[in-house]
């Protein structure tokens, strides 16, 4: 097969170096000749092998419109930034082209060639790639490739779903041929019969994780526990692999790959909620003499109206003063921990304070801060980051504005109506909403809206933040190319986190 290492595509991208090579896909890095800082980008090639016999089944038009149609499929959903962007597809000499947003980072097939993972990781993958399917299939999408090298962790930490199947099957509709690409370990039975759901993102998500966690492709997993070892012997006999994960995970994971779509979660979401076991408790020491008592006269149980001995009265006022004394201990080292916590978090973070409009929110010491008070956009102030190279067309940025309510009384939910309204009717820009969930902002409900837009040719990322208080809205803007979207979100998100509002 000829080499395509130097090539020029599309006008557009040039090949760089080769990443991985099969039968039917290629993978390189290139970069676009269009963009600015000549952007890197990940180009995959589709190599399909069609004979007489085979093409014979769909003319080679269908192929192509089939291409396209799941094409666009994926290039609007690609705008949430934890999906890398497919930028463009193309075809050439009845070969196929995908163009996608380069994530530098590893698969997590490629870190389990290192080592497993632990249970605090597999939370975290299940929680963030749930979150990514949730909203995937509220587009009416399933996946139907999720295994290891479908997820990827970017250096800075933030983890993408990619290798959706769509596009894939479109051109590799003969099933013998797609399955040599794909890994069949991690489908579900009704995905090899044709008759997937949303379900079957879920037992791969599941299946995924299980083998993460054990090194083994299992239908289910046990815990280890110490306090368990008939249960482990058992598991151990049956061949189930076990890892040292609490049982409520394993029992998570377990309902993840039932065997029938029916006995699954049926959403991403009932999967999270009942991740929640996970969320810390604190337990303070019991009473120390909760376990004792005292002799009471019968005839002072009859009379409910008589007041309490006193000495007796006394007695639980010294237990509740010791109690408080002993667990005061503990109170202590939770705020030293919380403490440390924090000031871990926003340790290159310096504090911003507007004392006209009542707020603090902490920003990145090494970006810029600069007040506006305008009041025509109502932005307040704004902090953009520092020049990474020379050729930087557009610095990220999170800015602060204040928008005054009229008299009318108006809910969030309103509000959040009139965002969209004003986000869809913006002139001379291509707008594309794909993200809206409930979040809070300081001590208040709020909302969250990520959209993409275009201006001055470049192609923005926004994700938009607002929260209600007295007559007054209060609005974070965080705006980035789209391609550096994901490498700043979590700077910019830890800024939302941090704002207080008086």
């Amino acid at each position: 097969m000829e080499s395509i290492v130097g090539k020029i595509l599309c006008d557009r991208y040039r090949v760089i170096k080769q990443l991985s090579k099969s039968s039917f896909n290629s993978v390189f890095i290139a970069e676009d000749l269009k963009h600015p800082n000549k952007l890197q980008c990940q180009i995959e090639r589709l190599q399909p092998h069609y004979d007489s016999e085979v093409l014979g089944t769909r003319s080679w038009h269908n192929i192509l419109q089939a291409f396209v149609t799941q094409g666009n499929i994926i290039k609007n959903i690609s705008q949430h930034p934890q999906i890398p962007q497919l930028l463009a597809f193309f075809e050439c000499d009845r070969e196929f082209y995908l163009v996608r947003e380069f994530i530098d980072g590893a698969s997590l097939e490629q870190k389990l060639t290192d080592s497993s993972i632990d249970e605090v990781e597999a939370i975290s993958w299940l929680q963030e790639i749930l979150g990514v399917l949730d909203f995937v299939h509220q587009a009416e999408i399933i996946h139907l490739n999720i295994q290891p090298s479908s997820l990827i962790r970017g250096h800075n930490g933030q983890k993408f779903l990619t290798n959706f199947s769509s596009v894939k099957n479109a051109v590799f509709f003969d099933k013998n041929l797609f399955d040599t690409i794909g890994n069949d370990d991690f489908y579900p039975p009704e995905q090899r019969e044709g008759k997937s759901d949303f379900s079957t993102d879920i037992y791969a998500l599941g299946k995924t994780i299980i083998y993460a966690l054990t090194g083994r492709v299992a239908n289910c997993i046990q815990a280890e526990s110490p306090q368990s070892l008939t249960e482990l012997k058992d598991s151990i006999d049956n061949n189930i692999p076990t890892a040292k994960i609490k049982p409520e995970l394993a029992d998570i994971l377990n309902k993840m790959v039932g065997d029938r779509s029916t006995i699954r979660y049926q959403s991403a979401v009932e999967v999270l909620e009942e991740l929640d076991f996970n969320q810390p408790v604190v337990t303070l020491p019991p009473p120390i003499f909760s376990n004792f008592t005292f002799p009471v006269n019968n005839s002072s149980i009859r009379d409910k109206s008589r007041k309490v001995n006193p000495r007796k009265k006394r007695f639980k006022s010294k237990q509740k003063v010791l109690w408080l004394f002993l667990s005061l201990p503990f109170i202590v080292a939770l705020v030293i921990v919380f403490i440390g916590i924090e000031r871990n978090t926003y340790k290159d973070f310096a504090t911003y304070n507007n004392d006209n409009y009542q707020f603090e929110i902490k920003y990145p010491k090494s970006w810029s801060q600069k007040d506006l008070d305008d009041p025509i956009t109502g932005e307040i102030v704004v902090f953009s980051s520092s020049l990474e190279t020379a050729a930087d067309s557009f610095l990220e940025k999170v800015s602060i504005a204040v928008e005054y309510l009229s008299s009318e009384p108006i809910t969030l939910e309103e509000y959040t109506r009139r965002v969209f309204q004003r986000i869809r009717q913006a002139k001379g820009s291509n707008i594309e909403v794909y993200q809206d969930r409930k979040t809070r902002v300081s001590k208040y409900p709020a909302r969250r809206v990520v959209y993409s837009r275009q201006e001055n040719g470049l192609q923005l990322r926004q994700m938009e933040t607002f929260t209600f208080k007295d007559d007054r809205v209060f609005i974070a803007i965080y705006t980035a190319e789209r391609a550096k979207f994901s490498k700043f979100l979590n700077k910019a998100s830890k800024m939302v986190n941090s704002w207080e509002i008086e």
